[in-house]
């Protein structure tokens, strides 16, 4: 069975005290710090909830003192019906198409989220920069009152994303931000699950860690993981080699599968110190684990993997990698708290930091 939005919970549960004469005319209303602790819920939730009932009349504000209950009259009098009389906010969520379990969990973040909050909720798939840039001017062109938006790779910023900075339209960056740009933002500690990858690998005996990243983009998720891995690197002072490091394959490769693997395969073959490597996407720890195996290699006798997100190959023993893991559904549950509360208070600048863990699989 369907569960009930969070925000027709409050509503109906107030409504229901009105109606029973636990509430009179005049009473005041449990304060929204008492219900967000009541109902485990975000202010805006109450907010919503607070306002279906002050635009159907069953309440009224005073400012500086609280919620009331109206009189009967006053009730019978409104115009307002009380499922009719909320215009619910329309958030534009743009992402990457749905072709893996991370853009599926982020998708239920965000869309949980919104039937909790009584918003509706529109979304756009998009792949490029070119594609993201259209995507902002539909949705805002069809009325949605702010967006959140996973930023396409590119190499050079969004300028449609700096104009909705410079022109103050509300927006939340999730899974990435802009280095050196400050905007509403939700993502993963990349930097510390990049130290802590790292540190995992050392701390079992590796002291040849070598990096593979496909992706070249202006935003910060594979940078910041590099920095975590070199800086930990620096601080148990192994050797930094930087034939070590495969980055950026996209830009080499220009995002071929076959010259993709034909890079990493030569890689490895020269690289025949190395006996860990750490992959910052779940796309390149199977490409590598691929190829590793085809060369004659074992996994992880002669070369461990962990790689950041579970590329979901799994067995009767479980996961067969060992991953970095990001809490992707929250990232998205947090991302439309924030985009709410920017709704409500357009001075709103955070950026909400989501912590990462490590799984242990078989790979390492």
């Amino acid at each position: 069975m369907k569960s009930i939005p969070l925000y027709q919970q409050i509503k109906e549960y107030i409504k229901k005290q009105i109606d029973s004469g636990e509430l009179n005319p005049g009473d005041q209303i449990p304060i929204e710090a008492d219900l967000m602790e009541q109902f485990h819920v975000s202010r805006a939730t109450t907010k919503t909830a607070l306002k279906y009932l002050v635009d159907a009349g069953l309440l009224y504000r005073i400012a500086g003192k609280g919620t009331f209950v109206t009189s009967e009259e006053i009730r019978q009098s409104s115009h307002n019906e009380l499922n009719e009389s909320f215009t619910p906010k329309k958030i534009g969520f743009i992402m990457p198409p749905i072709e893996d379990l991370l853009c599926m969990k982020l998708l239920r973040g965000v869309d949980d989220t919104c039937k909790d909050e009584g918003c509706m909720l529109m979304i756009r798939s998009v792949l490029t920069q070119s594609e993201e840039r259209l995507a902002i001017h539909q949705l805002i062109l069809a009325g949605v009152d702010g967006l959140i938006i996973f930023p396409a790779d590119g190499e050079a910023y969004s300028d449609e994303i700096l104009k909705l900075k410079t022109s103050g339209f509300p927006f939340v960056l999730v899974d990435r931000y802009l280095p050196g740009i400050k905007t509403n933002a939700v993502y993963s500690d990349n930097y510390q699950g990049g130290i802590l990858g790292t540190e995992y690998l050392i701390g079992i005996g590796h002291t040849s860690i070598g990096v593979v990243s496909l992706t070249k983009s202006t935003t910060a998720s594979a940078e910041d993981r590099f920095r975590g891995y070199l800086d930990t690197v620096r601080k148990n002072k192994l050797q930094i080699e930087i034939n070590h490091w495969l980055t950026r394959i996209d830009e080499l490769s220009y995002k071929d599968e076959e010259n993709t693997k034909e890079y990493i395969r030569e890689w490895l073959a020269d690289q025949t110190e190395l006996t860990a490597i750490f992959t910052l996407s779940p796309q390149a720890a199977v490409m590598a684990a691929r190829i590793i195996l085809s060369m004659g290699k074992r996994i992880p006798e002669d070369i461990a993997i962990l790689t950041f997100d579970d590329p979901k190959i799994d067995d009767l023993s479980g996961s067969y990698f060992s991953f970095m893991e990001q809490d992707i559904e929250l990232m998205g549950i947090k991302a439309v708290q924030l985009l709410l509360k920017t709704i409500l208070v357009p001075s709103t600048l955070e950026q909400i930091v989501i912590p990462v863990t490590i799984h242990i699989g078989r790979s390492s």
